[in-house]
């Protein structure tokens, strides 16, 4: 026994087939099936064809919405493996090949501004598409001069040890390029809210996935959700510089 076909394209010649007449050798269409097939017609052009094609939006759909999936924006990467970042909720999304892997709770750029002198350091999470440049076991931080200042104590030189710190950044790190950094924490409170100075830190259990699963060279998406409508500066650094 043959199913019945299921999309409306097929159903509406099922019914004309059904309802059909002929004139002078001709088919013709009685009054009863011109009506029926012109409102499966409208029907078809407001819902799409089929139940599978509602998920993607045509051009002679009167009304269709593209399905909005959290954590990745109309304008990110769909395809291998891709990271995004929502800067406005503090969260870090891995996708593959378009579809949700894992998402956790994630630090970004405080937005604080640090002056000194004629020094200025304003600590924010950039924007845009990036990629990962390389993998890094058991980073070693490189304490930048806005640290020394941050805490109060004097600017050593650039080849004192006293900049060298080992687990401050955790056991894993992606590198962005441009001194940004996905990386792990010694400040687990950070995790969640805006406390960082440019990077991204992560809790243990998700910087390891992604240290495992992502490639180099995979694409990392960093926006907001939220855009303040306040206008906004294009200076940035980081935990590292």
């Amino acid at each position: 026994m043959t199913a019945k076909p299921s999309t409306f394209g097929v159903d509406l010649a099922l019914v004309i087939l059904s309802s059909k007449s002929t004139f002078q050798g001709r088919v013709r269409l009685n009054s009863a099936a011109k009506f029926i097939s012109r409102g499966l017609v409208i029907v078809s052009l407001v819902l799409g064809v089929s139940a599978s094609a509602q998920t993607q939006c045509h051009w002679w759909q009167f009304r269709c919405e593209d399905k909005q999936i959290e954590g990745l924006p109309a304008d990110a990467p769909r395809t291998g493996t891709v990271i995004t970042i929502d800067t406005a909720t503090n969260r870090l999304y891995l996708f593959k090949d378009g579809q949700l892997v894992d998402k956790s709770l994630a630090a970004t750029g405080s937005e604080k501004i640090l002056k000194k002198g004629s020094k200025v350091w304003l600590f924010r999470t950039p924007q845009g598409h990036l990629k990962v440049l390389r993998k890094i076991e058991d980073p070693v931080w490189t304490k930048p001069d806005w640290a020394f200042v941050e805490a109060g104590e004097p600017v050593p030189p650039l080849d004192s040890p006293k900049r060298k710190i080992k687990g401050h950044l955790g056991k894993y790190a992606l590198d962005l390029g441009d001194g940004i950094m996905i990386h792990g924490t010694d400040e687990y409170d950070s995790i969640g809210r805006k406390a960082s100075h440019g990077c991204i830190r992560l809790p243990e259990d998700m910087l390891e996935r992604l240290y495992k699963e992502v490639p180099i060279g995979a694409d990392v998406y960093i926006f907001e959700s939220q855009v303040p409508q306040t206008a906004r500066k294009t200076e940035r650094h980081s935990d590292l510089d």
